[in-house]
């Protein structure tokens, strides 16, 4: 057998060992710094107003017979009366909760911490967007109190 000479494999420079170890720093860095900008915007949450909680409750119960007394006067159709209804419930779970409640859609609330908001809505959607108009919106006004008043 006639002798034959190994060859050491080809090494890579040290170059590919720094560029490497800089794309995983890099890398890491980046999720930190997602990490910490979504807890902070959690965190965030807007402070309730001078009224503190009860002061906020009176605000939102007062939009919510505005919205009931328009209907009643025939200002407002009950299509009209749900999605307003929506937003008043969805403005108040972000200005309590400091969820983005208002633009959040229904499979997106059935996972956030907000049973008695997704309750709510999900009670709104028919009738938001089917085409007849209801001649009523009581049970639709009774839960948004329900939502405002179960907070605290």
């Amino acid at each position: 057998m006639p002798d034959t000479e190994l060859i050491p494999p080809i090494g890579y420079g040290s170059s590919w060992l720094v560029i490497g170890i800089a794309l995983i720093v890099v890398v890491i860095a980046t999720i930190l710094v997602i990490i910490l900008v979504r807890a902070r915007k959690r965190s965030s949450s807007q402070p309730l107003p001078p009224g503190g909680l009860a002061g906020l409750r009176a605000e939102y119960h007062a939009r919510i017979t505005e919205i009931e007394a328009e209907f009643a006067a025939g200002g407002l159709s009950a299509r009209s009366a749900h999605h307003r209804l929506s937003a008043v419930v969805r403005q108040y779970a972000r200005a309590v909760s400091g969820v983005d409640a208002p633009v959040m859609t229904l499979t997106e609330l059935q996972s956030s911490p907000l049973p008695t908001v997704t309750a709510a809505i999900a009670e709104y959607y028919p009738a938001s967007f089917e085409s007849a108009d209801r001649s009523e919106i009581s049970s639709a006004v009774v839960r948004a109190r329900q939502v405002i008043e179960s907070w605290g």
